[in-house]
């Protein structure tokens, strides 16, 4: 594990630190936490983009063409 100097605007850091008494974890417990949850959200967000660029539309609309062409089983039909 690796620490790092965090400097944070000293209103942030009241805000952090109500948080992390309220969830009854330490500040650093915290903001590793919230760290972590955004760089899994980056992480996602890039591999998501990643998968669109490499998207074809024409064949999304070959495979969408396979689907037959019927009434929505009860409950998946679109809201009126």
């Amino acid at each position: 594990m690796r620490s790092y100097p965090l400097r944070l605007p000293e209103t942030l850091m009241e805000d952090a630190r109500g948080m992390a008494r309220a969830q009854g974890v330490s500040v650093n417990q915290f903001l590793a936490t919230v760290i972590a949850e955004r760089v899994g959200e980056l992480k996602a967000l890039n591999h998501v983009r990643s998968r669109i660029a490499r998207a074809d539309p024409n064949k999304a609309r070959a495979v969408l063409a396979l689907v037959p062409d019927r009434t929505p089983m009860e409950g998946d039909e679109f809201p009126s």
